[in-house]
């Protein structure tokens, strides 16, 4: 056993499946148990330590391991992927953690197999996943550094396969030497005399490089963005009403393509007050980010106004995406619009959309709150974040001002960056500063989860570039379908009057269910004034 690697801390969900096999000793220790080492305290994991995304906790531990010595892999789970509550659980092992399986020939006997270097380490890390306020993190519950075999030295950890990687600019040039006709030896060789290190110490081995070029013969970067083209064109052609439009660059390449359907005009005339505009997400295949126009019906059903695929994220691509959605929806811009917390798109919707109120999606920055505080408060995290969700929700710009002074004193939270920036930009998402604007109901934590969640279900198309606009039309046709199924038991759902004045009793009998809950619940004052002047806006036909 490797000597300073005798880590073993536990924390029971539920009181059950405690161990990673089914047998061996755990030893339980408190939560807020943080492990000291001979290593930096930020990347020794402990227990209540939290991450945004299983990816997230992936990454750290890797980092952690790499550190000590070994590589990790993900081994179990709880909960299937599009079930009930989706994935709750997860384990990371060693690389070394389990025993290799004898395999069977077709005839029925053991067929020898090539040596494994699996010899049941025990060590490994679980996350569980848990939501406050509807947010989803994912938390430290077990962690073990107890190793049965030696740790590598630094270089030799580098060789595992889990760290062979090959950075954006090495693919660049390796894709430019195949392109010259080099074989990979000769790509290898020319890039450690480049780097000026030693001959096999680049971070990647040969066999790394040639599943690279076979990846390339897989993907064809230059045809695939044509074909979608191609395929726009087709669609226009058997619906006139089908829009798109696209720009190429200097090589004749694609550059940005956007698209909407004949149905999401549609919906937009009526629906198009407050509109989500996501880019959190990327085609990785294809190093284009994915922009996605959705906003909310009367019953508070997702709805799909449009897509946008930017090759970069400035300014500039920005403003053209925003400019072509404008020109689809005929120059009618949203009276709000929610995004996540980009300066460059934030820049680009003052100049397109000046009418526009633009504000930053609460659940876009609450996800970085994990990384931001967790550590910095420690025991306090839980408390911090029950006041920060008050202080989000008050009514009275003065309340949240004086408390939340208030706030930074009681945590000691002067000098942070991320409070800082916070505060700067309160009138961007805290509730207070945006109560007076039309927002459907789309700044709830609740509703802000349910956009994610048809977010998700378009990524999932993303098989090949070419069919994608074809396939997230099949997943908007069938969210409008599912959509129309769940109105129906909406529409026979009575209203519960809280105050009865004509106004609400009038507002009850024209206004669905979901808008009367969002005037009467969110937008009192607004509600007032609307019925004051007889009008009805579309949110509640």
């Amino acid at each position: 056993m490797s000597e300073g690697a005798s880590m073993v801390m536990e924390s029971s969900e539920n009181g059950t499946d405690l161990s990673q096999d089914d047998n061996g000793t755990i030893v339980e220790m408190p939560e807020d148990t943080i492990l000291s080492q001979q290593t930096s305290v930020n990347l020794v994991p402990f227990i209540g330590q939290r991450f945004v995304s299983q990816d997230a906790a992936y990454e750290f531990y890797c980092s952690f391991a790499k550190q000590c010595g070994f590589s990790i892999r993900r081994h179990r789970t709880r909960g299937k992927d599009g079930i009930g509550r989706g994935v709750t659980r997860r384990d990371f092992t060693c690389h070394r953690g389990g025993y290799p399986q004898m395999k069977l020939s077709e005839d029925g006997k053991m067929q020898r197999n090539r040596k494994s270097s699996r010899c049941g380490c025990r060590a490994y890390m679980r996350i569980v996943k848990r939501a406050d306020f509807n947010v989803p993190e994912w938390r430290v519950t077990a962690f073990s550094n107890i190793h049965n075999h030696e740790l590598l030295k630094a270089n030799e950890v580098c060789l595992l396969p889990a760290y062979c990687t090959i950075t954006p600019d090495d693919k660049a040039r390796i894709c430019m030497f195949a392109k010259a006709g080099m074989s990979v030896r000769q790509m290898l060789r020319l890039m450690e005399l480049e780097k000026g290190i030693k001959l096999g110490c680049l971070p990647f081995t040969e066999i790394d490089v040639r599943n690279l070029l076979q990846s390339f013969r897989n993907v064809n970067r230059d045809n695939d963005p044509i074909d979608l083209i191609a395929m726009c064109k087709k669609l226009k052609d058997e619906n006139p009403n089908f829009q798109y439009d696209f720009k190429l660059d200097g090589h004749n390449r694609l550059e940005h393509i956007a698209w909407t359907y004949a149905s999401s005009v549609q919906l937009y005339v009526s629906f198009g007050d407050a509109v989500v505009f996501d880019t959190t997400h990327r085609l990785d295949a294809y190093d284009m980010l994915l922009g996605v126009w959705v906003g909310v019906d009367n019953h508070g059903m997702t709805t799909f106004f449009g897509c946008v695929l930017l090759r970069d994220e400035n300014i500039q691509s920005f403003s053209w995406g925003l400019k072509t959605f404008l020109g689809f929806m005929k120059g009618k811009a949203p009276q709000t619009l929610l995004t996540d917390q980009n300066m460059w798109l934030k820049e680009a919707i003052a100049v397109e959309m000046p009418e526009t109120k633009h504000a930053f999606s609460i659940c876009h920055i609450i996800s970085k709150f994990s990384d931001w505080f967790s550590v910095l408060l420690g025991s306090r995290y839980d408390d911090w974040k029950s006041d920060f969700y008050r202080l989000y929700g008050l009514e009275l710009l003065e309340e949240f001002e004086e408390e939340w002074r208030e706030m930074i004193d009681k945590y000691g939270l002067h000098d942070n960056k991320h409070i800082i920036s916070l505060y700067a930009l309160r009138t961007f998402w805290a509730l207070p500063f945006l109560r007076p604007y039309f927002f459907a109901g789309l700044t709830s934590l609740c509703q802000s989860e349910t956009t994610t969640t048809f977010i998700q279900r378009i990524l999932s198309a993303q098989s090949r570039l070419d069919r994608f606009v074809e396939q997230v039309a099949e997943v908007v046709e069938f969210n409008d379908r599912a959509g129309s199924k769940q109105k129906q038991p909406r529409k026979s759902q009575k209203v519960c009057l809280k105050t009865g004045s004509p106004i609400e009793s009038h507002a009850a009998t024209v206004l669905t269910p979901y808008a009367f809950g969002m005037f009467f619940v969110f937008y009192p004052v607004i509600t007032v004034s609307i019925f004051q002047t007889h009008t009805c806006p579309a949110v509640g036909v």
